[in-house]
């Protein structure tokens, strides 16, 4: 009986080892496949400028585009949504530009005779005593009188001409006092407190004398814009330019 229980526990153990011994299965490696994403495709878009002098497109050159430019026409290459971006800033700066003052410019030229040894026939008026204090203060002149005034209106960014007879400079002047006043150019631009006002190419004719000058000039100043000595006189015409802005 002893014998025969031994062999059973080794053919018990004989089993379990074989058992043991049982090669598993291989698994093949799993390989990950790489997950691919859609990329958006570019799209190209011609956008035409109606006011291209206003339009710079360097404020969409950091959006990653491609931009191409000739004078109105701008192309735009890049991602549907940074084109459509590009396209709406591009629109927003596109408009016209603010339209001009239409206001007018009224000129008046005081044409005053200075004399060395004349005397003063009438009292200047207070608002060219400034300006005449100005020559005065250079050339020895003792007396100054207003002969006449010519008076000019214009609209902002015009000109124009205006041509006559001065009756009171007729008496300096053989022959009459035939002028003609042009201006080339006027522009007006309003600041605060005083507008400031651009006069281009004034041009003033009066018998032989001729004076021509660009001025800039606050709005109601005074400005000595010439002296012209009168022929086989000591006398000299004066011409101060004042400005305001009229409707």
């Amino acid at each position: 009986m002893k014998r025969t229980i031994s062999v059973l526990v080794l053919s018990s153990v004989s089993i379990l080892w074989g058992q043991a011994q049982q090669p598993r299965p291989t698994q093949a490696p799993q390989v990950l496949q790489p997950t691919l994403v859609a990329q958006p495709l570019d799209v190209t878009r011609v956008v035409t400028l109606k006011n291209p002098n206003r339009v710079s497109t360097s404020v969409i050159e950091g959006i990653g585009l491609i931009i191409k430019r000739t004078d109105n026409i701008v192309v735009l290459t890049g991602p549907q949504g940074r084109v459509d971006t590009a396209e709406a800033i591009l629109r927003q700066l596109d408009v016209p530009p603010p339209p001009a003052l239409r206001k007018n410019v009224q000129l008046t030229a005081w044409l005053i005779i200075a004399s060395m040894a004349g005397t003063q026939d009438t009292p200047l008026p207070k608002e060219l005593q400034s300006a005449v204090n100005q020559v005065a203060s250079v050339f020895p002149y003792k007396a100054f009188n207003v002969m006449d005034a010519i008076e000019l209106r214009l609209g902002n960014t015009g000109g124009g001409s205006l041509s006559g007879v001065l009756p009171r400079v007729a008496q300096v002047f053989p022959g009459g006092g035939l002028y003609t006043l042009t201006v080339g150019r006027v522009e007006l631009f309003e600041e605060s407190p005083v507008s400031l006002i651009r006069v281009s190419n004034f041009m003033l004719k009066v018998q032989d004398l001729y004076l021509n000058t660009n001025v800039d000039m606050r709005e109601g100043q005074k400005i000595v814009v010439g002296k012209v000595n009168i022929d086989g006189t000591s006398n000299a015409l004066i011409v101060i330019l004042t400005a305001k802005v009229v409707d």
